[in-house]
């Protein structure tokens, strides 16, 4: 009967952490989601504000030459939001796999020490 209660616990207690496990997980998941759903908002209000500012442009200019003049400064600011944006989804990927790999790493040597009681509790 003790060894049923034993099993029972046993089983109990592995529920439970894989359980925890998860939870974690999901929890790196979610917080990673929430930052690239920000950093997607961040970039579409990017866009949209260099747009505005083209249309401004091209309506208060008073010749061609100021048109392309005003493009060209509005591309390059353009293209270095988006080179800072894409550094930023690189560091993110970056935080998040080291945060999955931590877990990983912590929940397999909680899971070895957890199979080693097991394996001297049997022998």
């Amino acid at each position: 009967m003790a060894k049923a209660k034993e099993n029972i616990e046993m089983m109990s207690d592995l529920n439970t952490a894989g359980y925890e496990s998860f939870r974690q997980l999901s929890d790196i998941s979610l917080k990673a989601w929430n930052q690239v759903m920000e950093a997607q908002m961040n970039t579409l209000n990017t866009l949209m504000n260099t747009s505005m500012e083209q249309l401004k442009l091209v309506s208060e200019a008073k010749d061609y030459q100021e048109v392309v003049r005003g493009q060209m400064d509005l591309s390059r600011k353009l293209g270095e939001d988006l080179m800072s944006k894409t550094r930023e989804a690189v560091e993110l990927s970056q935080k998040t796999g080291e945060e999955v790999r931590g877990w990983y790493e912590s929940n397999l040597a909680t899971a070895n020490e957890k199979i080693s009681k097991v394996a001297e509790k049997a022998a």
